[in-house]
């Protein structure tokens, strides 16, 4: 059995690497310094790694003082967490050739199994919610530093509860971390009422520059490079801005596309029935059925008309 296998592996092990994706965000950075501090219960060496810069918004959380960018370095197993492929661990997928032992901990639809031992729960609404699992059947306590990191993945990967992955699970594991010393108001306060003055003139510009397709059904939204040079924001002021187009009364599908080191990234987001998922895997993408993303090297116009054309498909127009 998996689980037996990843329970057996964590305690035999001494020195531990956990990862997570490229393009952090609060569920991928709340898992690894929620293990750091969990791991570090049990006396366990544990290393922390992203190949990238933790975004501003997210450094009032507990250990992510911690978080390097990748090394290859001796260890006894590498946990993946929120990372649907291993090319999404950007420089750190190396790891997964040195390191003898893998567990790749994810709730992607799209995950491809890449690691020795794949926990992977598609129902879950976020990772922070099957990495809350397994801390409990590893008998680690709780503390408010390892629920604040926890609550922090819950709370961003299911738009502050009000997706439509949010179950009544969800709830239960949100209302544990509370009472194990969560501040709702002081997160809520930080990731959704606290914007840069930077980021609001981004998302004029992004909402300036909004096309709407399909008898209204799509919004589709773009920024360049110029966007960010001129606004003097970061790709990472570039999170949520895609559920302004979402949001909108009788749309169906977000896009956002974003011109990032030389590549271009797409977002998308539904509300009721498109598949976003299926048309992000069509660029070699992939992630929920309601949000996915991808990355192509090309122009941003070429990448336009491509996904609007997909997403006219699977609406029948």
């Amino acid at each position: 059995m998996i689980l037996n296998d990843i329970l057996d592996s964590i305690n035999e092990a001494k020195e531990i690497i956990a990862v997570t994706h490229v393009s952090p965000d609060g569920d991928g950075i709340g898992c690894i310094t929620a293990l750091y501090k969990a791991m570090k219960k049990l006396d366990k060496d544990i290393s922390i790694f992203i190949d990238d810069v933790v975004p501003d918004i997210y450094k009032f959380m507990p250990y992510t003082d911690k978080i390097t960018k990748p090394i290859n370095k001796r260890a006894d197993l590498l946990i993946a967490v929120d990372c649907a492929d291993a090319e999404r661990m950007g420089s750190a997928k190396e790891l997964l050739r040195v390191v003898p032992k893998s567990i790749n901990i994810d709730h992607h639809v799209s995950n491809t199994l890449y690691a020795n031992m794949n926990y992977v729960d598609t129902n879950a609404a976020s990772s922070a919610e099957i990495v809350y699992q397994l801390i409990k059947i590893l008998g680690i306590d709780l503390d408010q530093e390892i629920a604040e990191s926890l609550y922090v993945g819950v709370v961003t990967d299911t738009g502050n509860f009000m997706y439509s992955s949010t179950t009544s699970f969800t709830h239960e594991v949100a209302g544990d971390l509370i009472n194990n010393g969560v501040s709702v108001s002081k997160i809520s306060d930080i990731i959704f009422h606290n914007i840069k003055y930077s980021k609001l003139k981004l998302i004029s510009r992004a909402i300036d520059k909004m096309e709407l397709y399909f008898n209204k059904k799509v919004a589709y939204m773009e920024l360049k490079k110029e966007d960010f040079i001129e606004t003097g924001t970061e790709i990472s002021d570039v999170e949520n801005i895609i559920n302004f187009g979402r949001d909108i009364d009788g749309v169906e599908v977000a896009v956002m596309l974003i011109e990032k080191d030389g590549l271009i990234k797409g977002s998308l987001r539904s509300k009721n029935y498109v598949d976003v998922n299926k048309i992000a895997q069509k660029f070699n993408g992939g992630g929920h059925v309601r949000a996915s993303g991808f990355s192509k090297n090309s122009s941003i116009n070429e990448v336009k008309n491509e996904v609007l054309e997909l997403i006219k498909n699977e609406l029948n127009e």
